[in-house]
């Protein structure tokens, strides 16, 4: 078993039959004792569990070696397909969209309403304030912005001119807490946190508490774990409305999701029992039999 981060590690796949698919991993800038990352090391890939994002912010984009484990079909929990989708919001938000749409009450699965602007040129209609603003592919409130007039929203489009990056818009929600639900396998977890900041996982005076696994949540997490064919660890985040009490549902977070520091054992349990569950389907079960049966 290796690990390392997308940082450290370059990927090479060959035809089949000549070599599978190779990862280099470098020498790991702050080692884990009792493991080889203190050295180089090349290995081939059987499995990958997937635990960081491969795109994010200051130039961190790591997308080539996750197209080549995809172009080496490499398993993997989530699966890579399901890492593709989820690089970019509008993809992730979409999916998200059409589960609402199986319902014939959009309440049973309440979305916050969100916009789409592909470039600058299209945000000519100011939103109905306050509305916050989401700049492109990153999460973490990272280029996330509220506003509350028209001249703010005019600066903001005037900011989205200079780069290439989509824009989405959805109305603020005035929230008491917000939330996530968290499902690894079977295993789900609410959290509930309160800050004093709108965005509530920027600074550090926030708190985390765990809250009452409802059959509602536990619905919209399966409902969530349909998506891109199947993803089996996910985070969903919503807010509290402290005006009317609803929930908001505003994003959905793949297998690169943080732990709460006192579940965090239990939960890499968790996730270990999924990888070997999906490593005994892949070589062992199912799927071996089908891929034997094709070549008698």
């Amino acid at each position: 078993v290796e690990q390392a981060t997308w940082d450290d590690i370059s990927v090479c796949t060959y035809a089949r039959g000549q070599g599978g698919v190779v990862v280099n991993l470098r020498k790991a800038s702050n080692p884990l004792p009792g493991t080889p990352q203190k050295a180089d090391r090349t290995v081939q890939v059987d499995f990958v569990l997937l635990r960081s994002v491969t795109h994010s912010i200051s130039g961190q984009d790591s997308r080539n070696q996750l197209f080549a484990l995809i172009h080496g079909n490499v398993p993997a929990v989530n699966s890579l397909q399901s890492a593709y989708m989820f690089l970019e919001r509008p993809l992730m938000f979409g999916a998200l969209k059409a589960i609402q749409a199986q319902y014939e009450d959009p309440r049973s699965f309440p979305l916050v309403s969100q916009t789409m602007y592909s470039t600058f040129r299209e945000m000519n209609i100011t939103p109905d304030p306050p509305f916050v603003g989401k700049v492109g592919h990153a999460h973490a409130g990272y280029g996330k912005i509220k506003m509350e007039s028209q001249s703010q929203f005019q600066d903001f489009r005037s900011i989205c001119a200079l780069h290439g990056d989509y824009v989405t818009v959805e109305p603020f929600i005035d929230w008491d807490w917000d939330g996530r639900v968290q499902k690894i396998g079977p295993h789900y977890r609410v959290f509930k946190r309160t800050s004093p900041n709108w965005k509530g996982n920027v600074g550090n005076m926030s708190t985390v508490e765990d809250h009452e696994v409802t059959e509602e949540f536990k619905r919209w997490a399966d409902d969530c774990a349909t998506v891109f064919g199947g993803i089996d660890i996910l985070g969903l985040d919503f807010v509290h409305c402290s005006k009317t009490g609803r929930y908001f549902l505003l994003e959905l977070n793949d297998t690169a999701i943080g732990l709460v520091h006192k579940h965090a054992d239990e939960d890499m349990g968790y996730m270990a029992d999924i990888v070997v569950q999906r490593m005994e389907e892949e070589f062992y079960g199912e799927k071996k039999k089908r891929r034997v049966a094709d070549h008698e």
